[in-house]
């Protein structure tokens, strides 16, 4: 993996953060801890990744597991309770880019279980995971080889099925607000882009975040919102994506970034 990471050139990073459907549950009844199907492609792909729980406020407790902070090949991640493992949309996404010939990528993904879009915001009473986001990316790029040129191109965003009626209804604004921040405070990532993985889970409230979440990218070209509705009968639960709709949604937002 170093010496993928060593490759000349500039590295474009891609975060993933968001709650369960970004942190990829494996509770479907019908394939119970489902790892992705194998691909070669895997092995060349770098993933660094810092998941936390939906069962915990604050603190290294609620830590699910980590990739020892380091890169390696992508794969599933740590599992708690239900969910043997996790694994999400940086599957299909890397698998995608890898396919297309782009090869000198790394994904970090720093997500969590359930929780409204109040902890991604940097002024919040309870703000742990943007600030889960910022330590996340810093530990990745630490961990890159010294004097290598990055770029961190794009935020990958799954987040929505548990906002409450008051944040669905700022859900948009808060997720201009999040990457603003994000552009401010992380390095590398001045002019990142947003990758939207619209929530599919159906209800009023969640119709609501995807009005906000569209609206937003329909305004604000730096972002792009995918819309996955036509994935609702993939959901397991009415809630969670199985593996074939989270393979999908990660080769969507794959071709919003190579389109």
């Amino acid at each position: 993996m170093e010496t993928l990471l060593s490759k000349n050139g500039r590295l474009r990073l891609f975060l993933i953060t968001g709650q369960s459907n970004s942190l990829g549950s494996t509770a479907d009844p019908v394939e119970p801890g489902c790892p992705p199907p194998f691909d070669p492609l895997d092995e060349a792909i770098p993933l660094y990744w810092s998941n936390r729980s939906s069962r915990s406020g604050d603190g290294p407790a609620v830590l699910l597991g980590d990739s020892g902070g380091e890169f390696k090949s992508l794969q599933f991640q740590q599992g708690e309770g239900a969910n043997p493992i996790f694994w999400g949309p940086e599957i299909g996404f890397g698998r995608s880019l890898a396919a297309a010939g782009i090869d000198n990528f790394a994904i970090i993904k720093a997500s969590r279980g359930g929780g409204g879009n109040g902890f991604w915001v940097k002024d919040g009473e309870d703000n742990h995971m943007y600030r889960h986001v910022m330590e996340t990316v810093k530990g990745a790029l630490a961990a890159l080889p010294q004097q290598r040129e990055v770029v961190i191109e794009a935020l990958l965003y799954v987040q929505g099925e548990s906002d409450s009626d008051e944040q669905a209804v700022v859900s948009g604004e808060r997720l201009q607000l999040l990457a603003a921040n994000l552009r401010a405070d992380l390095p590398y990532a001045a002019n990142m882009r947003v990758i939207i993985g619209g929530i599919a889970a159906p209800g009023e409230r969640r119709d609501i975040v995807r009005r906000e979440q569209a609206a937003l990218a329909a305004r604000d070209k730096s972002f792009t919102y995918i819309d996955t509705l036509d994935l609702q009968p993939l959901l397991y639960d009415q809630l969670h994506f199985n593996k074939t709709a989270k393979l999908e949604l990660g080769r969507r937002m794959a071709a919003a970034v190579t389109s």
